[in-house]
């Protein structure tokens, strides 16, 4: 994996907060081990871009009361849920095209 990139689990991150956990990086996706992810993994490592792959487990109620709060932060009840300088831009389309409006 690219030095940029990195995945947490969620659960190894239970000091912080949904919105701090969004600001911890560039670019922030949280997934689910279901979650195809290669695609954004491959398009941020070459742009050099920094990344974090969050991890959301549905195993735990904490997790699952989470991923909740994350779809009510957002509006979007789908994984990925992509985040970009701490602001929600979307799934995987959505993120491409924020890129390519940039």
């Amino acid at each position: 994996m690219n030095e940029a990139s990195y995945v947490a689990d969620y659960e190894d991150l239970a000091d912080m907060s949904l919105p701090d956990i969004a600001r911890s990086e560039k670019v922030v996706i949280f997934a689910s081990g279901l979650t195809d992810t290669r695609m954004i993994v491959k398009f941020l490592t070459d742009r050099g871009t920094p990344f974090r792959v969050i991890e959301m487990g549905m195993g735990s109620s904490r997790s699952r009361v989470d991923f909740r709060r994350l779809c009510e932060m957002t509006n979007w009840h789908l994984l990925p849920q992509i985040f970009v300088d701490g602001t929600f831009v979307g799934g995987v389309d959505e993120l491409f095209e924020y890129w390519g409006s940039e």
